[in-house]
């Protein structure tokens, strides 16, 4: 399944005009409606020194008022408009009636492990969230097949900025009542599609989990109190050498340098189905005859020329005269 970036996803810098906003220009059309008449009265005097003192001074009147008449409208404006809007309700959401524990997803006893390390701030973790975790869920995770672990891995914060950690705390705040992915769902739907600051401050966190539904009583104050903030660093601290960027994903402790769906799929299938001999391997074995020893004829003997033995004659005896 691929998704992209939802449509009503909220923009850094959008700015929706309050009511207020229509009540300034009102506002600044009468002063302006009452500079014009003071200019017209001033008129009326002539044109002596004192007359073109007091249009000097209605137009300065008037130049000041409608000054602080748009400051204010500006500022109105600004406050009411939240960085990046109201939360949205996440477009791709995890299904719930897959086993869960905690931050796995899955059947505790899957043959296959995937370790996904990621930053609830990275874009392209949300990428992943979107497009390639469907896949997974859908074809290894429902079945049984593998089972997925969530990892923190903070890479945006910069000096004084924490607010990778406060939303990975907050997401171990929502596990506690055990909807880490529910809550999932919605920090990565309501990043900054820029990944600059604003999204996951103190204030946000909080109203994104009673947009979730979760249970604020115990949400609020463990998201404002920094309740898990140790666990994460923890986390972070021992994280594999090769888990350098985000996301990071390993099959059975093996990375998988490209984690796209085709690279994972391939990586899980060959632990679900070991490689069996080639069989262009085994077709030329079959095709060998194992050599035989070759019987060697016994040699055949020369027979011996035997002598013919020549008849001796035998003399006849002479006959005695009587």
């Amino acid at each position: 399944m691929s998704q992209s970036r939802p449509s009503g996803r909220a923009k850094p810098g959008r700015k929706n005009a309050p009511p207020t906003s229509r009540r300034s220009a009102r506002q600044e059309r009468r002063a302006s409606r009452d500079a014009n008449r003071a200019l017209a009265r001033a008129g009326t005097s002539g044109s002596s020194g004192s007359g073109f003192g007091q249009i000097m001074l209605w137009t300065g009147i008037a130049i000041a008022i409608g000054a602080v008449v748009i400051v204010g409208a500006v500022l109105l404006t600004n406050k009411s408009a939240a960085p990046l809007g109201t939360p949205i309700p996440p477009h791709v959401v995890t299904p719930a009636n897959i086993p869960a524990s905690g931050r796995t997803l899955g059947n505790a006893d899957a043959k296959v492990t995937i370790d996904a390390w990621e930053d609830f701030r990275c874009t392209g973790c949300f990428a992943f969230t979107m497009e390639t975790e469907p896949q997974l869920v859908d074809n290894y995770i429902k079945t049984g097949k593998a089972k997925l672990v969530y990892h923190d891995l903070l890479t945006i914060d910069s000096q004084g900025v924490t607010e990778s950690r406060d939303a990975a705390n907050a997401a171990r705040c929502a596990s506690d009542q055990g909807d880490f992915w529910s809550f999932h769902d919605w920090l990565f739907t309501n990043q900054s599609a820029s990944e600059s600051d604003g999204a996951f401050t103190l204030d946000r966190l909080v109203a994104l989990g009673k947009a979730a539904g979760l249970n604020m009583t115990t949400f609020e104050p463990c998201v404002r109190n920094g309740t898990h903030l140790a666990e994460v660093e923890a986390e972070v601290s021992a994280a594999p050498a090769d888990a350098d960027k985000t996301p990071t994903v390993h099959i059975n402790g093996t990375l998988v340098s490209n984690p796209t769906y085709a690279n994972i799929a391939a990586a899980i299938d060959a632990v679900l189905n070991p490689a069996s001999p080639s069989p262009s391997v085994s077709a030329s074995a079959a095709a060998t005859p194992t050599p035989t020893p070759t019987a060697t004829a016994a040699p055949t003997a020369t027979p011996t020329a035997t002598p013919t033995a020549t008849p001796t004659a035998t003399a006849a005896p002479k006959a005695t005269p009587t």
